[in-house]
C-alpha cells in the first residue's frame, strides 16, 4: 500500500463569520442623528447571514430647534448576502422616539439597503446604506399619505 506524503487540511468555509457580535456608532440612519448599536449574527448558511440589532441614540448636541432632549431606540432585523468581508445588507426595523412633543414623529418604521464590510475573524466593521423612514403619525392632511423621510446612515465599529 502506497501512502501519499501529503498533509490534508480541513478548509473552513470562507463565507462564515466567526465574529458574530458587533458594536458600532451610526451617524444618521435609523436614529435622529447618531446612535450606539450592538448587533448579533444569528444565522449563517452559504453566502446568507441574518441577525438582530438594537441601539440607543439621542438628539443631544444636534437638534437645537427641538423641544428638549430625548432618547431614540432603533431595533432591526437584517440579512446579508456576500462572501468573506463584503456584503449587501438589507433590513426592516422600528425606531421609537421617547418624547411627548406633539410635532415630532414618535413611531417610525424603516428599511435598509446598503453595504457592510466586516472582517470574518473580528475587527473593523463599516456599514453604509439608505434607511428611509415611514410613519403613520405624519399623514399629510391633504393627500392622506404617510410621512416618508429619506435617510442615509454610516456606521463604524468593531466585531468580535
Amino acid at each position: 500500500m502506497l501512502q501519499a506524503p501529503f498533509i490534508v487540511h480541513a478548509q473552513e468555509f470562507t463565507q462564515n463569520i466567526r465574529a458574530k457580535l458587533s458594536l458600532y456608532v451610526e451617524a444618521g440612519g435609523n436614529s435622529d442623528s447618531y446612535s450606539i448599536n450592538i448587533d448579533h449574527i444569528l444565522y449563517q448558511r452559504d453566502a446568507w447571514k441574518g441577525g438582530l440589532r438594537a441601539g440607543l441614540g439621542t438628539n443631544l448636541f444636534f437638534m437645537e430647534e427641538e423641544p428638549g432632549v430625548y432618547p431614540v431606540v432603533p431595533l432591526e432585523a437584517y440579512a446579508m448576502v456576500g462572501k468573506a468581508r463584503n456584503h449587501f445588507e438589507f433590513g426592516l426595523g422600528y425606531t421609537k422616539r421617547f418624547t411627548d412633543a406633539p410635532e415630532l414623529l414618535q413611531n417610525m418604521y424603516f428599511a435598509r439597503l446598503g453595504f457592510r464590510y466586516q472582517v470574518p475573524k473580528g475587527g473593523l466593521l463599516v456599514r453604509a446604506g439608505l434607511t428611509p423612514f415611514i410613519s403613520p403619525e405624519g399623514r399629510d392632511e391633504k393627500t392622506g399619505s404617510l410621512a416618508l423621510v429619506p435617510r442615509f446612515g454610516l456606521s463604524i465599529g468593531r466585531s468580535w
